[in-house]
């Protein structure tokens, strides 16, 4: 059964350990099925279906899973499943037995002392004996946390304070575990505060850490944090929450590394929907646009304002701020890119077309330099010209974007195709071509006007064989000679150089490709008998030649 492709390698790495650890229980295995727990700080049931050895079906109820990921349960079933043998029933249900019969013959103080003396030893143990009993969880049992919590950090950390690549997934898969045993533990036992508590110090150590998280450790990591803590909101009472909402809201002031941030805006603003969190957010916010409104001119600053405005904004929705009050904010942030685009489609949404029309054209002007941005305004213009009748202006629109904003698109080529006759369009279209470059599109405008001669020249100036290849479809047939002379200018230069056998193998691929025209077959013999007298020390170049 082949299925690690399926998985991250840090995905990979944790279930391997949950494996090892065995904290997988499998409940029935077959050929084409497998159901299993795995124990953490929750149970989560796995099942998984199989055909001719290949997964067809994987579920797991954790909240990862949930949103359509494959998760570290599934490969920790998969791992598992490898080394079990179908199960026989009655022999676990005998196993399970014979350790009831043995703990009740065991002496009371032996079992006591036996695990006094594991617990002393083994502080992790400890911890999670007394999240199982739901003990209170005292300062030093805090402290305690932390200090386990510091010891993950430092551990994996090398001599220039960084965790690099190949420490970066045991470094996930060990606070991962404190996360799901300890912490999700807590949540369990209904010890929300301190669950709260210890989540923030490991998000906080997160977003200060450097480290090499190619295979997204980090943003794994920060997600484990965000549903432990819309658990905790989820079943916490009023002062804890209303101490979440100082806490997140306190944080998003670059405590944490940029993104990080956003993590802190998601929770944030996806929950504490009542109305005292909602004046907070919208006075959080405004603080907000404010603060970067006054930084140095900047994309960065544009971002920055655009995205909080738009927050505030959607607040004002929840509360369902009148129109007018909408539209006075839009109007005092029109300058911001996000704010502009928000603004347009209310107009549109509510037909003020007019309106409308005028931030799009303002916002060609002030995003003059930002050619993708130009691009969606006039494809707004142009589809709001149409709409209301205005057919000069569309057609005026059209025009700015074939030969400004949209150059070589086709779908556009054609829209303004259809605004003239036969006989009027060939004089306009010259007008585009003299404007469009080979390399902005004009090949495939060529293409669909059956102007095959230009389009043969662009073919034959290319210097390499991506555009014939692209075109050869509509040219083979009226160009079969010209084609196969430029294939043979390629190929000879792509040879005339000493190379690998990859690069061999490419040769002898456009050779093939070269038989299969008129006269190639010769063409190819030719070239290929040449070769063998001048390259004949290339072993690798005469190998790949004997394959033709």
């Amino acid at each position: 059964m082949n299925w690690h492709q399926t998985f991250s390698g840090v995905i990979l790495s944790r279930g391997l350990d949950y494996h090892h650890r065995g904290l997988v229980k499998i409940l029935d295995i077959s050929e084409d099925f497998i159901e299993a727990s795995v124990y953490g700080g929750h149970v989560y049931h796995v099942k998984i279906k199989l055909k001719d050895g290949k997964i067809t079906y994987m579920k797991c109820d954790c909240p990862f899973a949930v949103d359509g990921n494959h998760c570290k349960h599934m490969t920790a079933v998969l791992f598992c499943a490898e080394d079990t043998k179908p199960i026989n029933k009655e022999k676990s249900k005998k196993i399970e037995t014979s350790l009831s019969n043995l703990m009740k013959k065991a002496d009371e103080t032996v079992v006591r002392d036996f695990l006094t003396n594991i617990l002393m030893n083994d502080e992790k143990l400890l911890n999670r004996f007394k999240s199982l009993l739901k003990c209170e969880i005292s300062p030093d049992d805090m402290k305690r946390y932390k200090n386990q919590i510091n010891k993950i950090f430092t551990r994996y950390l090398g001599s220039y304070g960084f965790i690099d690549y190949y420490s970066a997934g045991e470094f996930a898969t060990e606070l991962e575990e404190f996360l799901d045993e300890e912490i999700s533990g807590m949540v369990e036992n209904e010890q929300y505060q301190e669950a709260f508590e210890l989540t923030n110090d490991i998000f906080i150590k997160l977003g200060n850490l450097e480290i090499d998280d190619s295979d997204g450790e980090t943003g794994m990591l920060a997600e484990s944090c965000m549903e432990i803590w819309q658990n905790i909101l989820e079943h916490c009472n009023d002062i804890l929450k209303k101490k979440m909402f100082g806490w997140f809201v306190g944080h998003i002031n670059e405590s944490v590394v940029d993104y990080m941030e956003e993590y802190l805006e998601e929770i944030l603003f996806d929950n504490f929907k009542e109305e005292e969190y909602l004046a907070e957010k919208l006075i959080f916010t405004d603080q907000q646009v404010r603060k970067f409104k006054e930084e140095e001119d900047s994309w960065s600053r544009g971002y920055a304002v655009g995205n909080w405005a738009i927050r505030h904004l959607s607040i004002m929705e929840e509360q369902r701020a009148t129109d007018k009050a909408i539209d006075e904010y839009c109007e005092k942030h029109s300058e911001f890119n996000e704010v502009r685009k928000y603004y347009i489609e209310r107009c549109i949404a509510r037909k003020d077309y007019d309106k409308a029309i005028y931030l799009l054209e303002k916002g060609k002007q002030v995003d003059e330099n930002f050619s993708g941005l130009v691009r969606n305004y006039s494809l707004q213009l142009k589809n709001l010209y149409k709409l209301i009748g205005n057919n000069q202006a569309y057609e005026k629109e059209l025009w700015s974007l074939v030969l400004e904003y949209d150059k070589g698109d086709i779908d556009i080529f054609n829209e303004l195709k259809a605004l003239y006759t036969e006989e009027e369009w060939k004089k306009q279209r010259e007008t585009i071509f003299k404007e469009i470059s080979p390399y902005s599109g004009v090949a495939d405008l060529y293409e669909s006007e059956m102007l095959y001669d230009r389009l043969l020249q662009i073919v034959l100036e290319s210097p390499n064989l991506y555009t014939l290849q692209a075109y050869e479809k509509s040219l083979k047939k009226l160009y079969p000679q010209e084609l196969l002379e430029k294939y043979e200018m390629v190929v000879r230069g792509m040879a005339s150089h000493t190379s690998n056998r990859k690069r061999y193998r490419e040769i002898v691929t456009i050779l093939r490709m070269m038989q299969k025209y008129p006269e190639g077959k010769q063409k190819v013999d030719e070239i290929a008998n040449e070769w063998r007298s001048i390259y004949r020390n290339r072993r690798a170049m005469m190998d790949e030649l004997s394959k033709l």
